[in-house]
């Protein structure tokens, strides 16, 4: 990869989304953009870019209909999200050895220095996280205490929240999400909030109906080649596999590809999915255990990434079955899937009801349940499932 390319000081143009930009930018030329909107789609699609384009059109006195003027100071300090009045909050890990009555101070500091690493590099992959990060009742708080001072340059503040299903449960979600509803339901004039979240059902419902909710769907796997080539300058051969893998996610395509000769995070779950796959295979359960005793000491939270990956592994092996390989996204494993055909029966209705048990897998994850159990009764449940032994 390129890496003169991948840390761009400034946000490159928003790939796939030409129609919502279009509407998106009149309503706020005309005046007409409500003062919430909720962003929701799957990782990478562009949810926060698309809001910070947003806060860009609210904040440049010279919008027009199609957008940002582009030339004025406010949209030159907007493009490095560098703007007095534009307010970016997202999840970050919790300080280490933090007393609860410095915890709101220390979650700002870790926030202001994530926005610096983001302002050096707007292209980032979607990750996999090696640790717990969310959003916490004293972050609100702090953005509560920012909603109500004055704009420094402008009529109008736009705070982004960024990934709000990371509210952090422990942290009381109730009390963080009741915090967000009374700014939600009272803004200050001239206040806007654009808040994104991957699952909407994640959000509370009291959240939902304080804004107007915008699908982001994902991008065709074309445009994502064409972005990672021409923008990246990525081989054709990688750059239809990242394509393929991404979801029409061009953040979820970098997370498969080689940065400063490190393995992509996505990569790596992609690979470890498989590593689940083979031990589901398995007539007995001891590369099941194997591969949950790895997991020890990881945070249940960092799984989503190789579940997601393993579902995809699933139905890459139900497609060869049917023979419509043409629709397989990992390309490279087809030997891998031959081989298990050929020593096993395995009906596709088996695999295609196995993804229940990820679903499942991924609600226990989502309420802190052990990694090793998590995974080792969905191995198991799958491995009964395509055996035939599961009811």
């Amino acid at each position: 990869m390129a890496n003169s390319l991948m840390k761009s000081t400034t946000m490159h143009p928003l790939i796939g989304h030409d129609q919502l930009q279009t509407s998106l930018g009149r309503a706020c030329h005309l005046g007409n953009l409500p003062s919430g909107v909720l962003l929701h789609g799957g990782p990478g699609v562009g949810k926060q870019h698309l809001a910070l384009w947003i806060a860009q059109v609210l904040l440049c006195p010279h919008k027009t209909p199609s957008g940002p003027c582009m030339v004025c100071k406010s949209c030159r300090l907007s493009l490095k999200v560098g703007h007095p009045d534009l307010h970016w909050f997202f999840p970050v890990s919790r300080p280490k050895n933090t007393r609860p009555s410095n915890l709101g101070a220390a979650l700002e500091t870790a926030r202001q220095d994530s926005l610096i690493r983001k302002r050096k590099n707007f292209l980032r992959p979607t990750s996999a996280y090696t640790e717990i990060q969310g959003i916490y009742l004293a972050t609100i708080k702090h953005l509560r205490n920012q909603v109500y001072k004055r704009p420094s340059m402008g009529s109008s503040q736009v705070f982004i929240l960024g990934d709000a299903q990371a509210m952090i449960s422990r942290d009381s979600t109730s009390e963080a999400a009741n915090a967000l509803l009374k700014i939600l339901e009272e803004p200050p004039s001239g206040t806007f909030f654009l808040i994104t979240c991957d699952i909407l059902r994640r959000l509370p419902a009291t959240i939902i109906s304080r804004t107007i909710p915008i699908h982001l769907a994902g991008i065709p796997t074309s445009e994502v080649k064409n972005f990672l080539m021409e923008n990246l300058e990525i081989e054709e051969k990688k750059a239809d596999k990242s394509a393929r893998l991404s979801r029409g996610s061009i953040g979820r395509s970098l997370g498969f590809l080689t940065e400063d000769e490190n393995e992509g995070t996505l990569e790596f779950a992609r690979q470890k999915s498989f590593h689940l796959l083979r031990a589901c295979l398995q007539t007995n359960r001891t590369l099941i255990y194997q591969e949950s005793i790895k997991l020890a000491g990881t945070s249940s939270r960092t799984l989503g990434p190789v579940i997601d990956s393993l579902g995809d592994a699933l139905r890459d092996l139900a497609l060869f079955i049917l023979g419509d390989q043409d629709k397989i996204v990992n390309t490279d494993t087809i030997r891998f899937l031959e081989g298990v055909c050929s020593k096993r029966n395995i009906h596709p209705r088996s695999i295609t009801e196995s993804f229940g048990y990820l679903d499942q897998a991924k609600e226990q994850m989502d309420s802190n349940v052990n990694a090793q159990l998590i995974i080792t009764n969905l191995l198991i449940n799958v491995q009964e499932k395509l055996s035939g032994r599961s009811k």
